[in-house]
């Protein structure tokens, strides 16, 4: 066990961040390739489908310039569980060098498992994690083949971007949660609640050993610190429990301190429009 969290924000796929272009090889109106990497989460309203049932399906991704990635998520509200997802990259684009990235049948029951397994881990809420060796290409293809008849690909959101692992500062509360909801008390003084919603929220104990591991760290950061969804995994080697996460308002950041000689702080999150 490495105890290792990771960290990772700035998608790849979205052409507001990267600029460049993302383009599907059928989409349906109203569910374009680019809601993809919107970072919305709704599985009514924002996702991606094609127009023809049970034939292969691209989306590209064409860079500005290259870019590196070691990390894939595909968000919850998909339909690929059991399903056949490749991940290419390439340096031209007619990916006629294109390297294989994974080539994968998505897990479709969640279980213990580490981002570096054979064949990724689900996540309590259906979001499917999968770490690689890092990879630069100007060019990122996802190929989903024919899924069978009257079936054709959905998928609500996909990240693909470069991770930062870290060795959190203890303790840490990874399954704190905030209950919220409409409340209301009666005249005896007897609670009442809507529907109530829970989110975990915690904190992001860094503390760097070196200074040298501020600049990876600042790359990760630099997106969570702007309210852009960020993923995290609390442990690694446990990616089951991984989550989507954004910052919360008010002053946050790392500092230094005679006590110890790199960053160090407490960085608040809440989990990001949780199931």
């Amino acid at each position: 066990m490495t105890d290792q969290s990771v960290i990772s924000g700035g998608n790849l796929l979205s052409t507001l961040i990267y600029g460049g272009t993302l383009v599907a090889d059928e989409e349906a109106a109203l569910h374009e390739a680019w809601r993809v990497a919107t970072g919305r989460r709704s599985p009514y309203t924002n996702y991606y489908e094609s127009i023809t049932a049970n034939q292969q399906r691209t989306i590209t991704r064409t860079h500005t310039r290259t870019r590196t990635a070691d990390l894939f998520v595909l968000d919850r509200g998909h339909n690929l569980a059991g399903k056949e997802v490749i991940l290419e990259c390439a340096d031209v684009s007619d990916f006629s060098s294109a390297q294989v990235v994974f080539d994968i049948v998505l897990p479709s029951a969640t279980a213990p498992g580490s981002l570096d397994d054979a064949l990724g881990v689900r996540s309590e809420e259906g979001a499917w994690y999968k770490r690689f060796p890092d990879r630069a290409a100007f060019y990122w293809r996802l190929r989903i083949p024919a899924m069978g008849a009257s079936q054709k690909p959905k998928i609500v959101g996909a990240h693909l971007s470069l991770s930062y692992s870290f060795d959190p500062w203890r303790p840490m509360n990874p399954d704190q949660d905030e209950l919220g909801g409409e409340a209301s008390e009666s005249d005896a003084g007897w609670p009442g609640m809507g529907t109530p919603w829970n989110r975990r929220t915690d904190a992001l104990r860094v503390q760097l050993s070196t200074l040298f591991d501020y600049d990876p760290w600042r790359d990760a950061y630099q997106h969570f610190q702007r309210y852009r969804p960020t993923w995290y995994i609390p442990n690694e080697d446990q990616a089951q429990n991984a989550m989507c996460i954004a910052r919360p308002q008010g002053v946050a950041g790392l500092g230094r301190t005679p006590q110890w000689f790199g960053h160090q702080g407490d960085i608040p999150y809440v989990e990001y429009e949780a199931a």
